[in-house]
């Protein structure tokens, strides 16, 4: 859940789950899933023995017919021929049994498999971009949760300040301006922290809608700890997409071959009608018969051979743009992957400088409200080194999720599996 952890946070794992979840395409797997499987299972069915029934009655010119002279002589060895009718009828049954197809039902499953991967991959690279946009989110808030915390340490030290002033003008030490100055920069505070909340509820809102869950103002959001990059290799999707797409051409290709390949089979053709395939006896009796025909059948359809070139070739350069497409995507994923490395050095370097710079803003601070307290320098003076103090503080804690939020779109980049430290 996005909701409580332990701790009562939000944590940016839970996040990164319910966002998957409750994206709408995560319900194309199993939509996918069925679709292939019904896709397989229909192709293997090629190797069922096909039925067709028929039926028909037709009328024609003329028959077969005896010569008149062999009739006559039937006729003196008193045997009637009847003939056959012009109106024929038949009511039949053919069974076709498949025995080697050259493989192309093999190669219609590969087809549906490599189709599915192919879908499946598409809708995983689409629910892998929720990665970014949560965490864009995510580190914005913990930014503006640091920029309030920092807000609020401010008002404390200006408040501070302000009824140590107003001591000052009570025993006629200072001016009634001074305290006017530092008044107005803590009601200018005050005026950044309500544009500071404003913007952290509207990305709350946005987290909300993206994970499902209602995370509201108040909640508090874990800071993650420094993950590891488990290693260098690019593991992204949309590289198992390509994969996914250079296997379906390859299936194709098979297909392709299986087309040229001959067809072998077992038929039976049975029907009841009139005439029968016995045409001397239905000559003579001219009645409904049963009969049946049975063999082994070779088909082998040449005219494939005529596009089976140029139809790889198709196939081949549809793999070569693949190939284009991947090193294309490679060359961008390492320009990126050195960028985010150099950012978090730089931003590792500046980080060691902080502690260091706020204590010395801290001694110039308490410093120069020693200076003002005896007349030495200005209120306008005093100020500036609290606001300058406060803003180093605020810069250390910024750095800090910064460089946090450079590791993690380093992992984004590369899709490489995280262990927290």
């Amino acid at each position: 859940m996005c909701g409580i952890a332990m701790y009562g946070q939000i944590t940016l794992e839970e996040c990164q789950t319910l966002a998957r979840e409750h994206y709408p395409s995560i319900k194309q797997y199993g939509l996918i899933e069925q679709i292939t499987e019904y896709s397989v299972a229909n192709a293997s069915k090629a190797y069922l023995p096909q039925l067709s029934f028929s039926a028909q009655a037709t009328y024609q010119s003329d028959v077969a017919a005896f010569p008149d002279r062999m009739l006559a002589a039937y006729e003196q060895l008193g045997i009637q021929m009847k003939g056959l009718n012009k109106d024929q009828y038949r009511i039949g049954l053919d069974v076709n049994q498949t025995i080697w197809d050259g493989g192309a039902t093999k190669a219609q499953q590969d087809i549906a498999e490599a189709e599915g991967d192919v879908a499946q991959q598409s809708v995983e690279t689409e629910l892998y971009t929720l990665r970014d946009r949560i965490n864009n989110l995510y580190f914005g808030i913990l930014i503006l949760s640091e920029q309030l915390t920092q807000n609020k340490l401010l008002q404390e030290l200006l408040e501070s300040n302000l009824k140590t002033l107003r001591a000052y003008v009570e025993n006629g030490t200072a001016m009634p301006s001074d305290a006017d100055v530092i008044r107005v920069e803590l009601l200018s505070a005050g005026q950044q922290r309500t544009q500071i909340e404003s913007t952290r509820e509207a990305y709350c809102q946005v987290l909300s809608v993206m994970t499902g869950k209602s995370v509201g103002s108040s909640d508090t959001f874990s800071k993650p700890l420094p993950p590891s990059i488990a290693s260098a290799v690019n593991n992204r999707p949309e590289l198992q997409l390509l994969n996914s797409q250079s296997a379906q051409y390859e299936a194709q290709k098979r297909a392709l071959q299986s087309s040229v390949m001959p067809r072998i089979g077992l038929f039976a053709q049975g029907f009841y009608g009139n005439p029968g395939l016995n045409l001397f006896k239905d000559m003579t009796e001219n009645k409904w018969t049963a009969n049946y025909i049975a063999g082994v059948r070779l088909q082998w359809n040449i005219g494939s051979f005529y596009t089976l070139k140029g139809n790889r070739q198709k196939l081949t350069l549809a793999q070569q743009r693949i190939d284009n497409q991947r090193e294309t995507f490679l060359f961008n994923t390492d320009l990126t992957t050195l960028q985010q490395r150099n950012a978090i050095d730089r931003m590792h370097k500046i980080m060691a400088e902080d502690a260091e710079i706020i204590r010395l803003r801290n001694s110039i601070r308490l410093t120069s409200e020693a200076k003002y307290a005896n007349g030495i320098i200005t209120v306008n003076d005093l100020l500036r080194d609290i606001i300058a103090e406060s803003q180093s503080m605020q810069s250390k804690a910024l750095h800090e999720i910064e460089w946090l939020k450079n590791i993690y779109d380093l992992g984004y980049t590369l899709n490489n599996m995280f262990s927290e430290n």
